[in-house]
């Protein structure tokens, strides 16, 4: 019966650290996304701003100018369970500098590289926007495709490498997020969250309850009697 408090023991020392940080660490992340929303709601009132490269994610943003004929396909996205691309779509500014707009989400076809076609708007085009600044993810990497025109995250460097056309061009290294009412936008993916603070309080509170149902069996583990 020793023996078995022992191991009782050692358990609860192990892990409880361990469920309380992981409790904290969610606190935390609630925390961060509580701010991340409240500096999203405050830009969306400030008035859409001309391009430059130090803008705040988010910033509303505008510009004029063409399309051009290269289209990135980004592959895994998913929205309402139909797996997609997210459409990424070269534009030329008035200025001559280049950015990415994102035109939001298509569904993909059967075959993978039977990709959703995707119109080239005419003329010129005087967009709005924000500023999608998009992190990498170290559980993505980008991959050589039979076509070129797929990735699996957006990586300016990557793509230079694999477009001659965008080696010698001054382009921006985040994406123009099109407004959802343009016409040209496909379906709306983008979110300032991934995931709701009040679901980081969630599991937050799950990780202090194991952590303090570790506590109380050692306790009672403790205080029972050798039978």
């Amino acid at each position: 019966m020793k023996s078995f408090k022992l191991k009782i023991l050692i358990f609860a020392i192990i892990f409880a650290p361990i469920t309380f940080s992981l409790g904290v660490w969610q606190i935390n992340r609630a925390n961060e996304k509580i701010e991340i929303l409240e500096n999203y709601d405050k830009l969306l009132l400030s008035e859409s701003l001309p391009l430059k490269n130090d803008h705040e994610n988010w910033q509303p943003i505008k510009t004029s100018g063409q399309f051009k004929d290269l289209v990135i396909y980004e592959d895994n996205a998913t929205l309402n369970g139909k797996a997609g691309f997210k459409i990424y779509h070269l534009f030329q500014n008035s200025d001559n500098s280049y950015i990415f707009v994102h035109r939001g989400f298509l569904e993909r076809n059967t075959i993978k590289n039977n990709l959703p076609k995707v119109d080239i708007p005419l003329g010129n085009q005087d967009l709005e926007g924000k500023v999608l600044k998009r992190n990498s993810n170290t559980f993505v990497k980008n991959v050589e495709e039979s076509d070129i025109r797929i990735i699996q995250e957006f990586d300016l460097s990557y793509l230079k490498e694999r477009h001659s056309v965008l080696e010698n061009i001054q382009i921006y290294n985040y994406l123009f997020n099109l407004e959802e009412k343009n016409e040209m936008k496909f379906s709306a993916i983008e979110q300032p969250v991934n995931m709701s603070s009040s679901k980081h309080i969630g599991y937050a509170i799950q990780w202090f309850g194991l952590c303090l149902a570790l506590i109380i069996l050692t306790i009672y583990a403790y205080r029972r009697k050798d039978g």
